[in-house]
């Protein structure tokens, strides 16, 4: 029914795949326990009976748990003396299954309770010394299978062994900090895997170096760890041979060239944190922040991700309350070193008088509109100053864009404009000398405003013709032409 050949027992594989998958993500700290832990959740025998009596009541039984396995460790039945060094650890702390129906749910980390019963005084320090021996003689049950090749254990592994024989020498060097055993037998779990590298033989050598300070007198200490350190220093030789050449042909760079590197770098960072930052760049970085809080929240982080939070929110509401201000007031400017750079826009009281005092209304989107485009085509002629880059208010782009195409063509050239012409406009505008100085605009700039802002009221009329002299060809066609319609010249 199970096959998964058929369509049900590929279906009925899925399924249980997906649920295996939600039942880890209940028990998650479940599974950072030691294998040999968790079976004591589950553990049937002498334990459960021991469990029943005091912690002081349990040691005489624990204790020939204990030596049992001794016996089985000496025949090399690895898999009988676990059991036994299980059974004696487990009748003072084991995990407690708080809900009776946890067979049919599954196990959850919330129903999950650690007991530990060691006693008080002589009976603690007793419980505590049968517990370190167990946890060692565990470890070097799981490291003897591991070097004997796990060929009699079936489903194990060498890597798996000296992983389990790692974590119960840490569970000994926890409940007897520098016990020189759990730290020996450690080293040499770490180093008996294949695949163990450099940092496994460096994790080592510093156990081995710790238990020679806490045991100096065991000699088996010794022995690996100058093996050990022996055989590093060979590598080292081995690959200053190996890499002699590489190094010795010169160096790469030289200190002019890391100087000059990193002056460019800087000099990168300078004009990275010269530019602007827009909204959108602020909103993009308040959405990667939020997806890092996201990140936090499934690895169980909740203190730092509710900290970046508060901190995304506070982001947000400053980026709010630019906006706002954008919105209402236009967007924010620099300082312009140009005294010609004005911001008509958003123009202080006393430009306002002055323009008033002129007949010039600055509050006119039109007239403002204007006085910008013209200082735009003015820096456009000069160039940028000090590196003010485009002259005039930036803002309002698309508003200027608008208020252009309905206006109609711009002005005529002044300079082919007759002077009384000039004049008239110039008088109509009120623009004097006065008012180029206090907005401090050149005279063509000032006439440009003039031609732009005050239309003609009507079309100027054509100076009259001079009359034709009597006997000139002008004369005879004038008079040829009044007696053919019968009618007198004017000009005649």
């Amino acid at each position: 029914m199970m096959d998964p050949s058929t369509e049900f027992g590929n279906m009925m594989q899925t399924a249980m795949k997906i649920k295996g998958h939600q039942m880890e993500q209940d028990r998650r700290h479940f599974e950072t326990w030691p294998q040999f832990f968790q079976n004591s959740m589950w553990m049937q025998g002498p334990a459960l009976e021991l469990r029943l009596l005091p912690p002081a009541e349990r040691l005489p039984g624990a204790t020939a748990l204990k030596e049992a396995g001794n016996e089985l460790f000496k025949l090399k039945k690895w898999g009988q003396a676990i059991d036994q060094y299980e059974q004696a650890l487990g009748s003072f702390k084991w995990a407690k299954q708080l809900d009776e129906d946890w067979k049919k749910k599954g196990i959850k980390d919330d129903s999950i309770e650690v007991v530990e019963e060691y006693g008080e005084g002589e009976t603690r320090e007793a419980v505590v010394a049968l517990l370190v021996s167990c946890y060692n003689n565990l470890a070097a049950c799981f490291l003897g299978r591991a070097r004997s090749g796990s060929v009699h254990e079936p489903g194990c592994t060498i890597e798996g062994d000296c992983t389990l024989c790692i974590q119960a020498c840490d569970a000994a060097i926890e409940a007897q900090p520098g016990c020189a055993k759990a730290l020996y037998r450690r080293a040499c779990a770490r180093i008996e895997p294949v695949s163990s590298g450099a940092s496994a033989a460096d994790d080592a050598m510093k156990d081995l170096a710790e238990a020679a300070r806490q045991s100096p007198e065991d000699k088996a200490v010794r022995t690996l760890l100058a093996k050990l350190r022996k055989q590093r220093a060979s590598q080292q030789k081995e690959a200053k041979v190996t890499y002699s050449g590489l190094f010795g042909r010169g160096e790469i760079y030289d200190d002019e060239s890391m100087r000059a590197q990193r002056e460019r770098e800087e000099a990168e960072r300078a004009r990275a944190s010269e530019k602007p930052r827009t909204a959108e760049d602020c909103e993009r970085e308040a959405k990667d922040a939020e997806a890092v809080v996201a990140h936090l929240r499934e690895q169980g982080k909740l203190a730092e991700a509710a900290q970046l939070e508060s901190k995304i929110g506070e982001h947000r509401k400053q980026l709010d309350q630019v906006l706002h201000d954008e919105a209402h007031n236009g967007p924010r400017r620099g300082e312009r070193s140009d005294p010609r750079a004005i911001n008509f826009r958003n123009p202080s009281e006393e430009q306002l008088r002055d323009a008033e005092k002129h007949g010039i209304d600055l509050k006119d989107p039109m007239v403002v509109a204007e006085l910008e485009r013209l200082q735009t085509e003015a820096d456009g002629e000069g160039g940028d100053v000090a590196g003010g880059g485009r002259r005039g208010a930036d803002a309002g782009a698309s508003e200027q864009s608008a208020v252009r195409r309905r206006r109609r063509p711009p002005p005529p050239d002044v300079h082919g404009m007759p002077l009384w012409e000039i004049k008239r406009r110039h008088g109509e505008m009120a623009l004097t000398l006065t008012l180029t100085l206090d907005l401090d605009l050149d005279l063509d700039l000032a006439l440009a405003l003039a031609l732009a802002l005050v239309p003609s009221p009507t079309r100027p009329q054509p100076r009259p013709r001079p009359r034709p002299r009597p006997g000139s060809t002008r004369w005879r066609s004038t008079m040829t032409r009044s007696r053919a319609t019968g009618r007198r010249s004017k000009t005649g």
